[in-house]
């Protein structure tokens, strides 16, 4: 039975961002389009960024294997720590946003690059 049980919970930021815009509205995605990324960061960092912080962090069954997806960045940037984490995911969602046409079917499945 042990074998039937899968692991569950986000391993990359692909998934994570796929995830995310399943429960964006068009208004709200068009909004974060005029923002800078800046604003979206320090606006939604108590609000949105919390929600991230608790689903895809504090609560993810698989977070030892999205750390391990990111390479370097986790020591670049102590991603331990829940608020550097929202903020990486903001700034993917931010730069999918801002990618995102009416023309581009992919949104769906984006493609986070580390940098």
């Amino acid at each position: 039975m042990a074998d039937k049980i899968k692991n569950f919970g986000y391993s990359t930021i692909d998934e994570i961002i796929a995830d995310i815009f399943q429960v964006l509205s068009p208004e709200y995605q068009e909004k974060i389009k005029e923002m800078s990324i800046e604003d979206f960061r320090d606006i939604e960092h108590f609000n949105f960024g919390q929600w991230i912080r608790n689903k895809y962090f504090y609560q993810n069954p698989a977070q030892e294997q999205l750390i391990k997806s990111l390479g370097g960045l986790e020591k670049n940037f102590m991603l331990r720590d829940s608020d550097r984490f929202s903020h990486i995911i903001l700034e993917a969602l931010w730069e999918k946003s801002k990618q995102k046409t009416n023309n581009n079917p992919e949104i769906g499945s984006p493609t986070w690059e580390k940098r």
